[in-house]
């Protein structure tokens, strides 16, 4: 039966994850702007959505966080205030989102679940036929369409592997809730196909950083089977502490780093290391309150490396705990740390958390974490849409209410 009034977000639901796979092959690029619309699509009117039972430690420290990193631009060296309401009304429109679609039950559950499974499938296949093809697809289509002709060869390739791999990411994302979502639903093969598709993503295309979340998110999904909610906490509780101190240590540990372990690595994971160890003296000048919201653009020198002249800072630091406190501070660290801190717990002792909706929170935070704290900044928008899309996933596996 359908459940009454469900049936705006039911709508907006299926078309978000339809039209995600174009976007998604696009490069997930114009993922955020369609999440904003379908969200305010579904905002609710109902007063009862807004009111609160007791005060949620975990909203009040996320609002605190948002809310500082939006005071922080007022002393930013960036003056191009664009990031500003990416963020402060993004975020909480993505959450929003993933809220209204995973409050969805009866038909309209179904319907999103087979919306979900059709993307993750539909998505797996482009790029399983992109990684045995070379990526001829997205080549073909930068050279004729966005122009890229007049590159070298080899400067389209980095341009179709970085777009496939940002591809990849909502794949990663959403495949372990869907994997479990097709097998509760009596599919395991189409389960298995979820995970083979994504592992298949994950190791090509030259990102190293996805192959290490799908590992590492297969790793928490596992222990957190046998240990759900102490998986759940302490995970969380991991995150938090990594928030804190891998400003502190990682310097530390890449200066002992031994010298025939640093020559093993690749190129792009030793530029990290040079980046990793710049910001980390930028943020030892001025720790409290940082430099301010998207400092890291202008924030940027040069070296050599390997014979090639290298940014120091491109863009952001390639690793979520260090650009949280070099742009917030400390007092930034500190309230994302909290809010962090309170949500594992809020999640652990939920009364209708299932082994499977624990097992695919743990697969999600996991591997979201993995990204951002090796690879992409921490503001990306396109990243935090493919999230919340993840997180309906995670709210369809609790355990069903009564009739």
């Amino acid at each position: 039966m359908m459940a009454k009034g469900q049936g705006r977000v039911g709508w907006v639901a299926v078309l978000a994850f339809v039209l995600a796979l174009p976007w998604s092959i696009a490069g997930a690029g114009l993922l955020p702007p369609m999440l904003v619309l379908l969200a305010i699509i579904a905002f609710p009117v109902d007063a009862r959505f807004w009111r609160l039972r007791a005060v949620s430690m975990p909203l009040v420290f996320s609002g605190l966080f948002l809310a500082w990193v939006g005071i922080s631009f007022l002393w930013s060296p960036y003056d191009n205030p664009e990031q500003l309401p990416k963020t402060l009304i993004g975020i909480p429109l993505y959450v929003l989102l993933a809220l209204r679609i995973g409050g969805l039950r009866g038909r309209w559950q179904a319907r999103t679940e087979a919306a979900m499974i059709f993307l993750v499938i539909a998505l797996g296949l482009f790029l399983f036929a992109e990684s045995l093809t070379g990526g001829a697809m997205t080549h073909a289509f930068k050279v004729a369409v966005e122009g890229y002709d007049a590159l070298p060869e080899a400067d389209v390739m980095i341009y179709v592997n970085r777009g496939l791999g940002h591809a990849t990411v909502p794949l990663l994302l959403l495949a372990g809730p869907a994997a479990l979502i097709a097998y509760r639903a009596g599919g395991l093969v189409v389960g298995v196909v979820v995970m083979l598709l994504a592992g298949v993503a994950a190791f090509s295309f030259g990102t190293e950083v996805n192959a290490v979340a799908l590992l590492l998110g297969l790793a928490a999904a596992v222990l957190t089977f046998f240990w759900p909610r102490p998986m759940i906490a302490g995970i969380f509780g991991s995150v938090a502490g990594g928030v804190m101190i891998v400003p502190v240590v990682l310097p530390g540990l890449i200066a002992i780093m031994p010298q025939a372990l640093r020559d093993a690595l690749p190129l792009s994971w030793v530029w990290r290391l040079e980046i990793w160890t710049y910001v980390s003296g930028l943020i030892r000048a001025k720790p409290l309150f940082g430099y301010g919201l998207d400092a890291s653009r202008p924030l940027n020198s040069e070296m050599e490396l390997a014979g090639y002249q290298i940014e120091m800072l491109p863009m952001h630091p390639h690793n979520a705990s260090l650009q949280v406190w070099l742009e917030t501070g400390l007092i930034g660290a500190a309230l994302l740390s909290c809010a962090l801190v309170f949500l594992g717990g809020r999640i652990a002792s939920a009364p209708r958390l299932t082994r499977d909706q624990a097992v695919a929170a743990a697969w999600v935070l996991v591997t979201y974490v993995s990204l951002v704290l090796f690879s992409y900044g921490v503001w990306q928008e396109w990243h935090q849409a493919a999230a919340a899309l993840a997180a309906t996933a995670v709210l369809f596996l609790g355990a069903r209410k009564p009739a």
